[in-house]
């Protein structure tokens, strides 16, 4: 039976950015992405923190049946590490892609979280898919990810980057026992490599891979991110 990737976008990044990397990983496991920012089944606007961390981790994990590898990609990776501490019965592997155990040094998320409180969700849109490409795109994949990124309600924005601000990780690091990589893309905009490094540190045994890409190697780097995941695969057994 081929191992399973369940695989977490970034805040406003469509499952499709995946897809690279998902064709280059088809003879090694079944790759499933998650558009964890729609709207969950019986949603209603009233409801609070639906996109909190916390709580879309909890619903992702009621989700997995057997044990996974996952992969979180920015935000994404706060989802997947998350889950991962709380829940490590159900995570065989873990891979986190430019992001970190906290925001501290994310210094423009109060900008952004501002932004959207005073309705420009839109601008917010064009600039986060934009930044998230060292180069951008090809042009109909670009298109792809902006129709996917309108598609997002501003309740969805501004709860995940709130929650992620808000959510210090370092505490629940140590308790993640699962092999684990960091993957960070060298020429991304948002994070450091600094970020990486402290991220791996406080994860027990993780190692750092790099990538020479923007904020996002599952798509600008699919060869490279690939390969990470086959060396875990194949660590997995």
């Amino acid at each position: 039976m081929k191992t399973t990737v369940v695989a977490f976008p970034g805040t406003l990044c469509s499952p499709e950015v995946f897809k690279p990397t998902a064709e280059a990983l088809t003879s090694t496991c079944d790759f499933r992405s998650v558009s964890w920012m729609r709207e969950p089944e019986g949603y209603t606007p009233d409801a609070l923190r639906t996109w909190s961390i916390e709580e879309i981790a909890r619903r992702e994990a009621h989700d997995i049946k057997q044990p996974v590898v996952l992969l979180g990609h920015s935000t994404g990776g706060a989802i997947a590490a998350y889950l991962a501490a709380e829940n490590p019965d159900l995570v065989r592997g873990l891979i986190l892609v430019n992001t970190g155990a906290h925001m501290r040094r994310h210094g423009d998320v109060n900008k952004i979280i501002q932004a959207v409180q005073n309705g420009h969700v839109d601008d917010i849109r064009a600039a986060v898919v934009t930044r998230s490409f060292a180069s951008l795109p090809p042009d109909e994949a670009l298109a792809d990810f902006r129709r996917y990124a309108a598609s997002v309600s501003p309740q969805a924005v501004l709860e995940a980057l709130e929650s992620q601000r808000d959510l210090d990780l370092t505490p629940l690091l140590a308790r993640i026992r699962c092999p684990t990589v960091v993957v960070h893309g060298v020429l991304d905009k948002a994070r450091s490599k600094g970020d990486a490094e402290e991220l791996a540190g406080l994860v027990p045994g993780a190692i750092v891979r790099w990538a020479e890409c923007g904020h996002t190697p599952v798509f600008e780097a699919p060869d490279t991110f690939a390969e990470v995941v086959r060396e875990l695969v194949e660590q997995l057994g």
